[in-house]
C-alpha cells in the first residue's frame, strides 16, 4: 500500500492510496467549511438539490442510470461536524478496472470522477440561473422531516441535546443542518447564489483508494478546480478544545416526554484534542472508563447495580470533550449519577487493574489495524488526522498507545470535569421497556 498527495494549491490536495486489497475502490470529495450558523444548513439543502441532477443528468434517475452503466457504481453524500468545521462529502463506490468485462476499455474511475464534475459544475438551471424550485422544496421537506423525526430516536436525540447545551456558543456547537425555522425562510435565490461560495471558499481534500491509476483522475478534477476564483483557505489544524473557568457551574437541563426510559447525558470536558501529546492516553482512558462492554460504567452502572439499560462513555477528539449516555428507569436517575462520578473517582484514584488496560490497549490496537480492511475508515483515519494537524499513521499511533502507562491514565482521569447534565424522563406510559442498547 503506497500513498501520495498531489498538491494543486493551497485550497485543494489529492490522495492517492495505492491497493490490491479492494476489489471496489473508493473516490472521495471532502469539502471543508468552518461552521457557520446561516451558511452551513444553506450548503447542505444547495448540495442536496444539486445531488438530484444536473444538466447533462436532469434527474436522480438519469444519474443513477449511467452509474448503473458503469457497473452499478454508487455516489452518496452527507454534511458532518467535526469541531469548528462542517465537512460536505460526496463519495463514491467504483469496481476497480481489473474486473471489468475482458472486452471493456472504459476507465470506470474516470467515468465516475465526470459524473460528478458534472454534477458540481453544471448543475441543472432555469432560465433566471436558479436552481429547479420542485427539488428545492421537496429538499426543504425533507430536511425539516429529519429534524422532526430525530425525537423519534430518544437515545440520539437526548445525546445531542447534552452535546448542543454544551457546545453552545461555541462554533463547534453550530448546526449543520440548522432548525426548522431557518430552513423554512430559505429562499431559491440564495440556495442558487451559494454554489459559487461553496465551490470558491472549500478547502478541498479528495481521495482515491483503491488498484487503478488515478493520474487522468487527478488530472481532470485538479484541471477543472483551477478555473475558479480559489485562494489558499487555512482550514486544517488547530482544533480548540472547550475550556471553562475552573469554577464554572455545571449547566443542568430537565426535559419531561411521553417516553418509558429515562435519558441521562452527561458532559465533561478534558481539555485534549487529537494534535496534543496526550491524545492517546486520553483514547485509553476513555475505553476503560465506558467505551466498551467490559468497561467500568458498563460493568458496575448496569450489570452490577442494575441502575440502567447501557451506560458508555465517547471522547470527541476535535472538541476536548467526553460524553456519556445512560439509558434509565426515571426513578433511578441520581443513583444512576452517584454511580457514574464513583467510577470516574476511581479511575481518578487509579483503581483499575493493570488487565483492564491490557485489554482496552488491545482493543484500541486492533481497531487501528482493522482501518486496512475497509476504504472508509481507512479514509476516515487519514482525512481526520489531517483536519487535526497530525501526519501519524496507524502504525505510529499503535506505538504510542503501548507506551501509555498507569499514570497517564490517572493523570486524563484528573483533566475530565464534568460540565453538563441533560436528563429525559417520562410518565412511563408507554407500552413496554425498550431494549437494552449495548455499547
Amino acid at each position: 500500500m503506497t500513498e501520495k498527495i498531489i498538491k494543486k494549491d493551497g485550497a485543494l490536495r489529492f490522495h492517492v492510496i495505492n491497493t490490491d486489497k479492494f476489489k471496489m475502490s473508493r473516490l472521495s470529495f471532502n469539502f471543508i467549511l468552518p461552521a457557520d450558523k446561516e451558511k452551513s444548513p444553506l450548503t447542505r439543502i444547495m448540495l442536496a438539490v444539486m445531488m438530484r441532477g444536473c444538466e447533462k443528468y436532469p434527474s436522480i434517475v438519469s444519474i443513477n442510470k449511467r452509474l448503473d452503466e458503469l457497473y452499478g457504481a454508487t455516489v452518496s453524500w452527507r454534511a458532518v461536524s467535526v469541531g469548528e468545521r462542517h465537512i460536505f462529502r460526496i463519495s463514491c463506490e467504483i469496481l476497480s478496472n481489473k474486473y471489468r468485462l475482458p472486452e471493456d476499455k472504459t476507465d470506470i474511475l474516470y467515468e465516475v470522477a465526470k459524473v460528478i464534475l458534472e454534477i458540481l459544475f453544471n448543475p441543472r438551471l432555469d432560465e433566471n440561473g436558479l436552481l429547479p424550485e420542485s427539488n428545492f422544496e421537496s429538499e426543504k421537506k425533507l430536511a425539516i422531516d429529519a429534524i422532526r423525526s430525530k425525537i423519534n430516536d430518544q437515545k440520539a436525540y437526548s445525546a445531542e441535546q447534552c452535546r448542543r447545551i454544551m457546545l453552545e456558543g461555541s462554533p463547534a456547537g453550530i448546526s449543520v443542518e440548522g432548525s426548522e425555522e431557518q430552513i423554512e425562510g430559505f429562499t431559491l435565490e440564495q440556495v442558487s447564489e451559494n454554489i459559487q461560495y461553496f465551490l470558491n471558499n472549500s478547502a478541498l481534500e479528495c481521495y482515491y483508494i483503491g488498484s487503478d491509476d488515478a493520474d487522468a483522475v487527478v488530472s481532470l478534477v485538479t484541471d477543472a478546480f483551477s478555473k475558479l476564483n480559489r485562494s489558499e483557505i487555512v482550514l486544517l489544524g488547530e482544533e480548540k478544545a472547550l475550556i471553562r473557568e475552573e469554577n464554572s457551574s455545571i449547566r443542568e437541563t430537565t426535559k419531561k416526554m411521553n417516553v418509558s426510559q429515562g435519558r441521562l447525558n452527561i458532559g465533561y470536558t478534558c481539555g485534549v484534542v487529537m494534535s496534543d501529546e496526550d491524545y492517546p492516553a486520553m483514547n485509553l482512558f476513555n475505553e476503560i472508563f465506558g467505551g466498551s462492554s467490559v468497561a467500568k460504567l458498563f460493568i458496575n452502572v448496569r450489570e452490577k447495580q442494575s441502575l440502567c439499560y447501557y451506560c458508555y462513555s465517547s471522547y470527541h477528539s476535535a472538541t476536548g470533550t467526553v460524553m456519556i449516555g445512560c439509558g434509565i428507569k426515571p426513578e433511578n436517575r441520581e443513583k444512576a449519577y452517584a454511580e457514574i462520578e464513583k467510577q470516574l473517582i476511581s479511575m481518578q484514584s487509579g483503581d483499575f487493574a493493570d488487565e483492564e488496560i491490557e485489554t482496552a490497549k488491545r482493543t484500541i490496537i486492533s481497531g487501528a489495524r482493522q482501518i486496512y480492511d475497509n476504504p472508509s475508515a481507512l479514509e476516515a483515519f487519514d482525512f481526520r488526522r489531517i483536519l487535526a494537524g497530525v501526519s501519524e499513521t496507524s502504525e505510529e499511533l499503535i506505538e504510542k498507545i503501548k507506551t501509555v502507562t498507569r499514570e497517564d491514565v490517572v493523570k486524563m482521569a484528573k483533566k475530565v470535569r464534568i460540565d453538563t447534565v441533560y436528563f429525559l424522563y417520562g410518565d412511563g406510559e408507554e407500552d413496554g421497556e425498550e431494549e437494552c442498547d449495548d455499547e
